[in-house]
């Protein structure tokens, strides 16, 4: 039986959203040959397992093994309490945490109003050492600092965009080598206003696109290929969509807006200069549909035109031992990632193999393994079709 994946802790705001980049239709240049372009390290990039926050408009990596969880936000901090604080906790701490004596090193978020436009500084606690550094997160200028208390800590502050509200990142340690250190520079790294208040509507929110942009302007094409993913989830949290689109792709992909579907292929197609983008997808999709009749036959050759079907199955010693074996349908993985990838392999239609990994790992699931070869294999013979139904609703060409 088909389940809903819960990653994290996801809540959303039930709430339409715009943009404020071209919408318009037009045809895509004619692919050609893209000059290589040293991508940027996009290792955060390759995990595409958000927590996202409704409330905020924020989204950041959900770590693997981990858990994410709000908290109650009774305690006392100058110069005001937290709207909203958020525990990311060591799986295995978490579920022993009734017998330990005391929280372990943990990763905090906490936001706060910043109505009177306080500076950061303001927002660092008592136990803050003096020894503030500069950096850039999120796209806005942020502080880094040291702190001391029950573990020594990592600190970062910064605002959100319209300086609304603070954010304080906290990641405590035993040892200066110890891993969680890591996990906290990565959720740093990966923090993102993924949605912005409307211009006059705050409380009304729109995608930001200012990441992809970023990503496709460098040639990152796997990190813009897992931000595409990021946006399509954003947006259907901001429809309002209960259901879950990676199993409902035939309702909920008609659903969501076509001005972002036309975004999406614009910084696409321009990025690649025709190469990839749904623009790009439709001309192969109406290729090899025009080959056959059947169904399925249309969806395997739009897939081997695109790179995503393998000729040959997925051998049983993989990293998923037995459980996907069979399908030809390829993982993230294993596509090109290059220049030289080809025509009309991103934006991706696939699940992710992180995706995969960890629902493959949860405990106690009885019905993880049917979906996840769902998710792997069949779910492209829904997906794709409705896609294109979608894209020509929308006049994407």
């Amino acid at each position: 039986m088909k389940r809903s994946i819960v990653v994290g802790l996801l809540t959303f705001l039930a709430i339409g959203c715009s943009t404020n980049l071209p919408t318009s239709s037009t045809q895509s240049p004619t692919p050609e040959a893209i000059a290589a372009k040293p991508a940027p390290n996009s290792s955060i990039q390759s995990r595409d397992v958000f927590y996202f926050s409704d409330r905020f408009g924020v989204r950041f990596v959900s770590p693997r093994g981990y858990v994410i969880t709000p908290t109650e936000t009774t305690q006392s901090t100058k110069p005001s309490p937290p709207l909203e604080v958020l525990e990311i906790w060591q799986q295995k701490d978490f579920l022993n945490r009734e017998n330990l004596p005391e929280t372990p090193p943990i990763v905090s978020i906490s936001i706060y109003d910043n109505s009177k436009r306080l500076p950061l500084t303001s927002w660092k606690g008592e136990l803050s050492q003096n020894d503030d550094r500069p950096l850039t997160v999120a796209g806005q200028k942020a502080i880094a600092y040291t702190s001391t208390g029950l573990y020594e800590s990592d600190n970062v502050l910064f605002s959100s965009a319209d300086g609304r509200y603070v954010f304080r990142l906290q990641g405590a340690y035993l040892q200066k080598n110890d891993s969680i250190r890591q996990v906290f520079q990565d959720i740093v790294k990966s923090f993102t206003f993924d949605a912005i208040a409307s211009t006059g509507s705050p409380n009304k929110w729109r995608i930001n696109y200012s990441r992809l942009k970023g990503l496709l302007a460098a040639g990152d094409w796997r990190g813009a290929d897992v931000e595409t993913r990021a946006i399509f989830q954003r947006l259907q949290k901001l429809q309002g969509q209960g259901a879950d689109l990676l199993y409902g792709s035939k309702t909920l992909l008609n659903s969501l807006p076509c001005e972002d579907f036309r975004t999406i292929d614009t910084l696409w197609s321009q990025a690649s200069k025709g190469r990839f983008g749904y623009s790009a997808q439709k001309r192969i999709w109406q290729q090899t549909a025009s080959q056959t009749k059947n169904p399925k036959a249309r969806v395997e050759k739009f897939g081997q035109a695109l790179g995503w079907y393998r000729s040959q199955p997925l051998p049983e010693k993989n990293s998923f031992g037995v459980v996907l074996a069979g399908t030809k349908w390829r993982l993230d993985s294993e596509l090109n990632s290059t220049a030289t990838a080809p025509i009309g392999q991103f934006p991706w239609g696939g699940i992710s193999s992180n995706l995969l990994s960890d629902m493959l790992s949860e405990p106690g699931c009885g019905s993880c393994t049917t979906d996840a070869i769902y998710l792997a294999s069949d779910r492209y013979y829904d997906y794709v079709p409705a896609l294109f139904t979608k894209l020509n609703q929308c006049q994407v060409r």
